[in-house]
């Protein structure tokens, strides 16, 4: 069973991951590789999981590429989820105080930018996951 894009991006807007594991082996990735990366086999199941894990590494952009410059300043983490799977994406901090390293984060969605972040804790509403900065 093959997952199509739009597939995996309605289940991030949900809040959720989809995944795939290698019939062959049991290696656990993204269902965005068409071949497992340890064996090469290309036969999977499809595995769903909820969004949520922990921050290995984060940035705080303040120099952005063409195109963000209006969301600046911005985060950009790499997540690992709980099933020890790395995912990365946006996520509305301005400072490193805002996200000590290991904070549990959940996704809440995805855009044009890609996936979008929130840490737990947060309070602020998952519409404001990044805020539009205009001059």
């Amino acid at each position: 069973m093959s997952v199509s894009r739009e597939e995996f991006i309605n289940k991030l807007k949900e809040g959720k991951v989809l995944l795939y594991r290698c019939k062959r082996c049991s290696n656990l990735q993204l269902a965005t590789i068409v071949f497992c990366r340890m064996c090469n086999s290309d036969e999977f199941e499809v595995v769903e999981e909820e969004g949520k894990g922990r921050v290995v590494t984060f940035t705080i952009l303040y120099v952005p590429p063409e195109g963000y410059e209006r969301y600046t300043p911005y985060g950009w983490a790499v997540v690992r989820l709980d099933s020890g799977i790395n995912i990365s994406g946006f996520i509305d901090v301005k400072s490193a105080r805002d996200l000590p390293l290991d904070s549990r984060v959940r996704i809440v969605g995805y855009d044009g930018r890609g996936i979008l972040l929130k840490a737990e804790n947060s309070s602020s509403s998952s519409s404001s996951v990044l805020t539009e900065v205009t001059n």
